[in-house]
């Protein structure tokens, strides 16, 4: 079976129903609600969309995709509203179809573009499972709300329109409707840039190639090595895309641990594909393609908070390519070649399956600061939802737990989140001090355009000072008056700080279940 270029129908149903059915025990999370902290703010948004009608944090163009202080990138808010919206289902069981349905996509997408780099049924189910199983997109696809996660997801899908528009123009409107999409879905967008250009340089590259009739058999090879090598030197060297401190060394030790565990184990199969790819004679436009996006990617690659992500799929398909080649060396030896594949095959699961759990590592931690919401939270968000007026302002002394218990209650909060805030009415944005980014600078692509005055004040500037205040001193009733604050939420494994202290002498506790702590401070 191995040996062929092409299954048969009863195999591929067989190969499609289980990466289906496997894609959706993955994302059966072990934890009781959503995972992550972005996952909050997101749905915060896409509630606000349902509630009002429309993105309240719009307040400029740029806003849309997230290029203007106190916005967010959009697609993924509405998304998530409209899904809610059209099924009736509550928000966080909406989240967790959202991640379950993108993941099934992200087998199709990286299918059909392996399908585009080699006509080959192994290869391409191969990618599909790798690309779909991976840690990295797991991470973002398991009952997290991200904006990332669907960029990585739409990207294969990107790319084979984009090989397409080789054959054929009319794919063309395709490429831009889709790269508008991923603008407006998160600033990852920055890095199809380089593959657009290495796709018209491939097509250049290959024009030339038919016309030269003096065969240079090495050349190329010697090129793409040497080229490699200098993009993956110029960070160790300039510093360049580098903003952490530590010495060169330990940058490429954390780079290498962080693509480990976001590829996982098949990178060690996509190393044995780069070399192959790097020294093979007569390399197809889609294998020159392929090498001309890894290396002006790989400067990159040290901007590893970002970079990990959108590498993936190359990662992948690297793997696949040399999983392929090992079957088409050993085709007399189909035993031999299926336990290799079948072997590979669960160790890349089991790390995959094994991470996900490590990462929520739902026992043997303290409470504070969870990855996921626990059912304290929870439980004290529906509390707020059924006994707060939406016309009362609540404010917590912990960030996150507070923007947590927003996204469920959708009783107004003071999280100290630029957008979320802005949406709310709790920040104006005449009030922010704007400053420019230079489009030479890699704080333009990065934050924007357009960014927050540093050090000045906003919401979350004055969510924190409250914590160092007592409630009734100057600045803590200047502060309580200014968001017309009513209640305090209370998380009870964070230290008492100054403030809470001070509400504990003066104010009732109204709600406390072991977890969350409620004060009213209106009450007399």
């Amino acid at each position: 079976m191995f040996a062929r270029n092409k299954f048969t129908n009863r195999v591929r149903f067989t190969l499609w129903t289980f990466l289906i059915a496997l894609s959706v025990i993955l994302r059966y999370s072990s934890t009781p609600h959503e995972i992550g902290w972005d996952t909050f703010t997101i749905q915060a948004l896409a509630n606000s969309i349902s509630e009002f009608g429309w993105a309240r944090w719009w307040v400029n163009l740029l806003s849309i995709g997230g290029f203007y202080p106190c916005s967010y990138a959009s697609s993924v808010p509405f998304l998530v509203s409209g899904m809610s919206q059209c099924t009736s289902i509550d928000m966080e069981w909406t989240v967790w179809l959202f991640c379950t349905l993108t993941g099934i996509f992200t087998i199709f997408f990286a299918y059909i573009l392996a399908g585009a780099i080699r006509d080959n049924d192994l290869f391409k189910f191969l990618v599909a499972f790798g690309y779909s199983t991976a840690p990295g997109v797991l991470g973002l696809s398991m009952w997290v709300l991200s904006t990332r996660g669907l960029l990585i997801v739409l990207l294969p899908l990107f790319i084979y329109l984009l090989l397409k528009t080789r054959d054929s123009l009319k794919y063309l409107p395709l490429v831009i409707i889709l790269f508008m999409v991923l603008v407006v879905t998160h600033h990852l967008f920055y890095f199809t840039i380089p593959v657009i250009f290495s796709y018209v340089a491939a097509i250049l590259l290959y024009r030339l190639k038919g016309h030269i009739k003096v065969k240079i058999p090495d050349f190329a090879n010697i090129a793409f090595v040497g080229f490699f090598v200098i993009m993956l030197l110029i960070p160790f060297f300039t510093r360049m895309f580098i903003s952490e401190t530590g010495t060169r060394y330990i940058w490429y030790e954390l780079i290498m641990k962080t693509y480990v565990r976001t590829v996982g184990m098949l990178l060690i199969f996509a190393v044995g594909g780069l070399i192959y790819l790097l020294l093979k004679q007569g390399k197809t436009f889609e294998e020159g393609f392929l090498m001309l996006s890894l290396i002006c990617l790989t400067p990159f690659l040290f901007i590893y908070r970002y970079t990990k992500s959108f590498a993936i799929v190359f990662a992948i398909i690297l793997a696949g390519i040399s999983l392929t080649n090992v079957v088409k060396a050993h085709d007399k030896r189909a035993k031999c070649v299926f336990a290799i594949i079948v072997i590979t095959l669960l160790l890349s699961i089991s790390f995959s399956a094994f991470y996900q759990h490590y990462h929520t590592n739902i026992e043997g931690r303290p409470t504070y600061n969870e990855r996921y919401m626990e059912d304290g939270t929870y439980v004290a968000a529906l509390w707020i939802k059924d006994n707060i007026d939406r016309d009362k302002i609540v404010v917590g002394d912990d960030d996150l737990i507070a923007r947590r218990i927003f996204a469920v209650s959708e009783v107004p909060t003071l999280t100290g989140s630029d957008s979320v805030d802005l949406t709310y009415g709790l920040t104006k944005i005449t009030e922010i001090k704007i400053s420019n980014n230079s489009p030479l600078s890699t704080a333009f692509y990065m934050d924007g355009p357009y960014v927050r005055t540093p050090r000045t004040p906003y919401t979350g500037f004055y969510r924190c000072m409250l914590n160092t205040v007592e409630f009734d001193s100057g600045w803590g009733r200047k502060i309580i008056t200014r968001y017309n604050l009513s209640y305090v939420m209370e998380n009870e494994d964070v230290g008492d700080n100054t403030f809470i202290m001070s509400v504990h002498q003066e104010k009732d506790s109204i709600y406390d279940n072991a977890k969350i702590q409620i004060w009213c401070l209106d009450c007399n």
